[in-house]
């Protein structure tokens, strides 16, 4: 898959629009990964970044969306 196909995460949305910092990102996605692993629970990584007061839920929506417009768009295009 080439870089420019693949759908932008919410993480990478986040942080382009300066919601959130690239270690804010990385603690999140380790904790993200250290709940999956170790206790078998799944969080998204938005309800993390917001659980650590990394962003508000209302930045977590415009993030979802952008996400959600973005696929409308790459839906209407693809026919």
């Amino acid at each position: 898959m080439k870089t420019e196909d693949r759908e932008e995460r919410f993480g990478d949305i986040s942080q382009k629009k300066g919601y959130i910092t690239w270690p804010q990102l990385l603690e999140a996605l380790e904790i993200q990964i250290e709940e999956n692993t170790e206790k078998g629970e799944f969080r998204f990584i938005g309800q993390i970044l917001c659980d650590l007061n990394f962003m508000t839920k209302l930045e977590a929506r415009d993030v979802l969306d952008s996400m959600e417009k973005d696929y409308h768009l790459k839906a209407a295009i693809s026919g």
